[in-house]
């Protein structure tokens, strides 16, 4: 049975000829014919973390490319980096790749860390919709969005639930946005179905 909070995200929404206009691709043709991400969707990338996080900055600097090049042609992107992997260096290697001039990439990617899941509350509940407002940015990523709740040992249940039931709406209300957030963790782990749609991403094994 679906939860409260997956209930929460998977509200279905009508969209215009424009926001399919306004669709980020990854650039990889495997997902681009089976997923197209568009402004108000979230997404959930589950994995160990040097993968998610190459997937992560591929779709931050696709997103600043014009609608003809699979990007959305976007002014500001926001990053709210809650396990510390952010990699400015990975943006500028693939500005490079599409030909875009670094400086104006990095010049485009706003980023804040946290360091607790009490920053990381409160960021989102309180200082994301300022920002918003004040960047009006096309896609907003949040690395590392649960685990910080999973790794923290003396956290318990009830104030786990409390805090995700605040967070979940909060990232509801946030409109004309792509939503992308990262987790090392599956919904097993995660306890709560917090993503509606995930890529999951392993690691190839290697077989002597």
């Amino acid at each position: 049975m679906k939860s409260q909070f997956q209930h929460a995200l998977e509200v279905p929404q009508f969209r215009t000829a424009l926001d399919y206009r306004r669709r980020l691709t990854f650039g990889i043709d495997k997902l681009d014919s089976i997923l197209q991400l568009h402004l108000d969707d979230i997404i959930g990338i589950v994995g160990e973390t040097r993968y998610t996080n190459a997937l992560l900055t591929r779709l931050i600097v696709r997103s600043l490319l014009p609608h003809r090049h699979g990007g959305m042609d976007a002014k500001k992107v926001m990053v709210i980096d809650a396990d510390n992997s952010s990699n400015p260096y990975l943006c500028v290697d693939f500005a490079r790749q599409y030909r875009m001039h670094p400086r104006t990439v990095l010049n485009k990617v706003l980023v804040t860390r946290q360091f607790t899941i009490y920053q990381l509350t409160h960021t989102i509940l309180y200082d994301l919709p300022k920002r918003v407002h004040l960047h009006r940015p096309s896609v907003i990523v949040i690395s590392g969005l649960t685990d910080q709740f999973l790794q923290e040992p003396n956290i318990h249940i009830n104030e786990f639930g409390n805090l995700i039931s605040q967070i979940v709406p909060a990232l509801r209300r946030i409109k004309d946005v792509l939503l992308i957030l990262s987790s090392r963790f599956g919904d097993e782990e995660m306890m709560v179905p917090t993503f509606p749609r995930i890529i999951e991403i392993r690691a190839k094994k290697e077989f002597d």
